[in-house]
């Protein structure tokens, strides 16, 4: 299988976000990698876990966890998204 440039980006990155906090759960820096890369793209409303776990893969609770996970130790800020949504918006620090 061949590697595009992106990928071993992402996975370098991954590795580098591990070693340098490995206090958090895998599930975490998986999140925390992608809040940040969300927000490196110039979008600066944060993402919606929801559509997060989609693309991601993982189920909402999860993301969830590693959000909550990820605010209590100070690396995002998370907003509800509103309406019946268990939904929050994400934000890097």
């Amino acid at each position: 299988m061949i590697e595009d440039d992106d990928t071993h980006r992402l996975q370098q990155a991954l590795a580098a976000l591990q070693a340098a906090c490995p206090e958090l759960d895998p599930s975490a820096v998986v999140v925390l990698l992608a809040t940040r890369e969300y927000r490196a793209t110039g979008r600066d409303k944060g993402i919606n876990t929801a559509l997060l776990a989609q693309q991601l893969g993982f189920e909402h609770a999860m993301v969830y966890r590693a959000a909550t996970e990820l605010e209590t130790r100070g690396y995002i800020s998370s907003t509800p998204v509103g309406g019946a949504s268990p939904a929050l918006r994400l934000m890097p620090l």
